[in-house]
């Protein structure tokens, strides 16, 4: 299974399932390029909207609020 190999190759120690994998795969395609629609023609969905709703996750905003917490955090 693709999943065991990239786990392997890796070195990941927790479970990588093929949904975890390509929910990682668009949104990191989306990440780099910003273009929804390479995204959603590799996802090989109809709308861009079915694309942004379940696999583009918007790690900027996860960047962002780490960055407060640490901000207020730190000293």
């Amino acid at each position: 299974m693709v999943c065991n190999r990239i786990k392997r190759d890796t070195g990941f120690t927790e479970n990588i399932t093929p949904i975890r994998f390509r929910t990682t795969v668009l949104t990191d395609l989306y990440d780099q390029t910003k273009d929804i629609k390479l995204a959603q023609a590799a996802a090989g969905h109809t709308t861009s909207a079915m694309t942004l709703r379940y696999y583009v996750k918007g790690r900027e905003t996860i960047s962002k609020a780490a960055a407060v917490v640490d901000r207020a955090y730190s000293a």
